[in-house]
């Protein structure tokens, strides 16, 4: 079997950990509390990314992989080229490429696994915790109260959510739309749309059908229909 899904998951990480690196030696444009966010949040997304697609091997994981690459590439309009930031750039090029390459095909499933949770219960639980990054990318000038109470519901709600606690699924429907509404009143107008745009998206994925059923399955013993008596 080809080594080379190892090879491009080794580089979206060194990806991942380069932009990391540099929003932590290099923050600006934003305070050091928000970079250190940002940064925090896209190692363990990469680590994510990282293991769907040496464990999970859906098809989704390559998607979500490159959409990951894609979004870190955009911090290039407001890095400096440094070491770091040069290094991040290079890796990321190659993992893009690397995604786009024809040695995943018969190392993704083609189908999903039986039992898997299927791409909206995935995307809820990955979004709620996308909201750590997202809180430090809307708050260039510094996090407040706000900002870090909605990360810090971002990673219960996705913790509990994998975990399959219906309560997360109402913080996700609720709570958390709630609370990135009031990040985003403390945030700069950019920032204010990012927050709600995320609100609404993971409220919407956790109203849906498939998001309940992940939580709460239907049960396996059905009662018998009724019938009439002749």
């Amino acid at each position: 079997m080809s080594r080379m899904p190892y090879a491009v998951a080794g580089v979206v990480m060194v990806a991942g950990v380069s932009w990391a690196i540099h929003l932590v030696v290099s923050p600006e444009p934003w305070a050091i509390d928000s970079a250190m966010t940002i940064a925090i949040g896209i190692i363990v997304l990469n680590i994510v990314a990282m293991s769907g697609l040496l464990l999970g091997r859906g098809k989704w994981t390559r998607y979500f992989a490159a959409g990951l690459v894609a979004a870190q590439l955009l911090l290039v309009l407001v890095a400096d080229l440094e070491p770091w930031s040069v290094v991040a750039l290079i890796s990321s090029a190659f993992g893009l490429g690397g995604l786009a390459g024809p040695w995943f095909k018969g190392w993704l499933r083609e189908r999903p696994a039986p039992g898997s949770p299927g791409p909206i219960p995935i995307a809820l639980a990955i979004g709620s915790f996308a909201v750590v990054p997202l809180v430090g990318v809307a708050a260039p000038d510094g996090l407040e109260n706000a900002h870090g109470v909605a990360g810090a519901l971002g990673i219960l709600t996705s913790w509990g959510y994998v975990r399959g606690h219906i309560w997360a699924m109402w913080s996700a429907r609720l709570a958390l739309p709630a609370a990135l509404v009031a990040a985003a009143v403390s945030s700069p107008p950019p920032g204010a749309i990012l927050l709600l745009v995320t609100g609404a998206a993971i409220s919407f994925l956790a109203w849906t059908a498939d998001a309940r059923l992940a939580v709460e399955p239907l049960p396996d013993n059905l009662p018998a229909p009724k019938t009439e008596r002749q």
